[in-house]
């Protein structure tokens, strides 16, 4: 099944490359995160896919990343950042899908509340600072199976 306003065709690519991106960073990130007791996006935390609170757990998720982490994960190193664009023009494609899909991803137009899920990463990232910054990139990978997971789902 095609859907008009959101491409299966490239939406592999986009993970691909934050996975191939995720891959060249995330060393320099999970060294620097000493704090290795706290988990902001353990598996276990987010919600199902099923769940009616997913559409705005992705968009909220979406925003975060591309508002709070990447411009904050900059570095002194030129090819970290470069993947860290990477990512983050990746991310920014997704959230412009989502934004155009509300009837696809079956997402309301104003959530105007937070869902739980978020509330709960968002407040940890805070508190740990920019070890929540190491933190929130060095587990990008549960965001990106995450993602993988839902957009499949939505797809059948």
């Amino acid at each position: 099944m095609h859907h008009r306003c959101f491409n299966y065709a490239v939406f592999p690519a986009h993970i691909e490359e934050l996975r191939t991106s995720y891959h060249h960073i995330k060393n320099h990130f999970q060294r620097k995160d000493d704090n290795i007791k706290i988990t902001l996006l353990e598996r276990q935390g987010l919600p199902g896919i099923r769940e009616k609170h997913s559409c705005q757990f992705l968009k909220e998720m979406l925003n975060f990343y591309l508002k709070d982490v990447i411009p904050a994960a900059k570095t002194n190193k030129r090819i970290i950042n470069k993947h860290i664009s990477k990512i983050g023009n990746a991310l920014h494609e997704l959230n412009e899908n989502v934004q155009n899909c509300h009837h696809f991803f079956n997402c309301e137009l104003c959530s105007c509340n937070r869902s739980s899920y978020f509330k709960n990463i968002h407040q940890t990232f805070k508190q740990l600072q920019i070890q929540g910054v190491y933190k929130a990139m060095g587990e990008l990978n549960a965001f990106i199976d995450w993602i993988w997971n839902y957009i499949n789902l939505k797809r059948r």
